[in-house]
């Protein structure tokens, strides 16, 4: 990465907090802190963001008994369960069912190499979910804003953490703009600087704060992320895009016809995202990447 001899607004507030905020504590156990409770849990279920991820992944490779690098559009499936709002107790049920099923079969030919392996689980559990929510007095609703047990386990995101994380971020965004002048590609470049101006807002606000609200940042970074991926598809072009989209509709077509219409629409969308992030070197902005 490019080293500067001129520190950024953003390398000044993590070095500040480090030194003012010193009391926060180590991040060590920031996602472990902030893991759902499934036992016993009500029908107005609170989705916890920063480990669904982590657990689902851990979920699977535990049940399947050997390490295994979850391949990008995988990861797009599970973006796409979380984007539904489908809670993280009703995926790992699925994919202890789909495990179960899978080991009490008497012949095993294959080894289960896919999280693909457990959608039709997923769906027909949540399927099953939020019709037992019908009539139960509460709305269904996995975003719901946080409680006050909800709001202590945002504590487990130290500010210094989230400080170094965001200079991280500001230094490859300040890259991406480099390349992007020097390409004359004027829709990443005039994006990234309206990122790289809303993370020093963002930054400042954050140093002036008692409390990191990790909920709200997380917001707000999914906004400037987004806007950023939306000008690299506009300066990609209709060609390029069209080829990656073809690329993930290649890859989900022995699982088309057993996926839900809106979920498999959405993972093909997250594949182009992704793609879009290792053409362009994009930070993924999410606290979930701390």
């Amino acid at each position: 990465m490019e080293n500067t001899s001129e520190p950024t607004d953003v390398r000044q507030a993590a070095s500040l907090s480090s030194s003012s905020d010193a009391t926060c504590g180590g991040g060590a156990d920031k996602l472990a802190a902030c893991r759902t409770t499934e036992a016993g849990a009500g029908p107005t279920e609170r989705l916890n963001y920063f480990n669904y991820f982590t657990e689902v992944e851990e979920e699977f490779v535990r049940r399947r008994g050997k390490q295994l690098l979850i391949s990008p559009m995988d990861w797009a499936l599970v973006e796409s369960w979380k984007d539904a709002g489908i809670p993280l107790h009703i995926v790992l049920r699925s994919i202890n069912e789909s495990f179960d099923s899978y080991d009490a079969r008497a012949q095993k030919h294959r080894k289960i190499n896919s999280i693909f392996y457990c959608q039709q689980a997923v769906e027909g559990n949540f399927a099953e979910y939020r019709l037992a929510q019908v009539g139960g007095g509460s709305e269904i609703n996995t975003t719901e804003a946080p409680s006050e047990s909800t709001q202590s386990d945002q504590s487990a995101f130290p500010k210094e953490v989230i400080l170094e994380f965001l200079a991280r971020c500001e230094d490859e965004l300040r890259l991406i703009g480099k390349r992007a002048e020097e390409g004359a590609r004027t829709e990443i470049g005039g994006a990234v600087t309206r990122a790289r101006d809303r993370l020093t807002e963002i930054v400042s606000e954050i140093v002036g704060s008692a409390r990191v609200n990790a909920e709200a940042l997380e917001r707000d970074l999914d906004a400037v992320d987004r806007m950023i991926l939306e000008a690299a598809a506009r300066e990609c072009g209709e060609e390029q895009l069209k080829q990656i989209r073809v690329e993930a509709q290649s890859q989900l077509r022995s699982y088309r016809k057993k996926m839900d219409k809106a979920i498999y629409e959405q993972t093909v969308q997250n594949f182009v995202s992704r793609r879009l992030r290792e053409i362009n070197n994009i930070p993924r902005m999410s606290l979930f990447y701390l």
